[in-house]
């Protein structure tokens, strides 16, 4: 399983999104462009999903990074690079403490399957699942959901995966 072999690569996590689900792993060293690329069609291929468009979010960079990157999977390239944010109780700059605990204002790590937009406190949002008992399962309870930055006071979500107004309605919009 792919979410095990990146696992041992460090403490530090990254978030594989791609239609329909997101996927949590480990640090991968010297990561880059095209690493970011070979993993997302080994994702897809995993879960036998034929959608064009995959996020990762590379929590090993710090919030202040362009660490979400959307990669088109047809033309094998990154057409969207964008700061997001992580939960203010997982650590300052990076995400190195992970929760999930209703009420920890901590992000989640493991597999999510992507539920529904709608509009809600934080603007235009899309719902999210977790898959992985005792991981993530509650994060749809937990209200963890991919939304704007617009209406944030500070960088840092309360677990959710947060993007600047133009980044978040072209994300959502390819990837619901």
């Amino acid at each position: 399983e792919i979410s095990m072999k990146y696992r041992e690569y460090g403490k530090n996590e990254k978030v594989i999104m791609y239609n329909s689900s997101i996927l949590f792993l480990s640090c991968l060293n010297n990561t880059n462009d095209d690493k970011y690329i070979e993993v997302s069609k080994e994702i897809v291929k995993q879960y036998k999903n034929s959608k064009r468009y995959v996020i990762i979010v590379d929590f090993t960079k710090n919030i202040f990074s362009e660490r979400l990157y959307l990669i088109d999977l047809k033309t094998n390239k990154i057409i969207l690079r964008s700061c997001v944010s992580h939960g203010y109780k997982s650590g300052y700059l990076y995400a190195s403490k992970l929760s999930n605990i209703s009420g920890s204002n901590q992000s989640s790590g493991g597999t999510y399957m992507t539920m529904y937009t709608y509009n809600g406190k934080w603007g235009y949002s899309m719902k999210i699942k977790g898959l992985d008992k005792g991981v993530n399962d509650l994060a749809f309870q937990r209200e963890i959901v991919i939304h704007s930055t617009k209406k944030m006071k500070t960088p840092w979500s309360l677990g959710c995966f947060a993007t600047s107004e133009n980044i978040n309605k072209k994300l959502i919009n390819l990837t619901k």
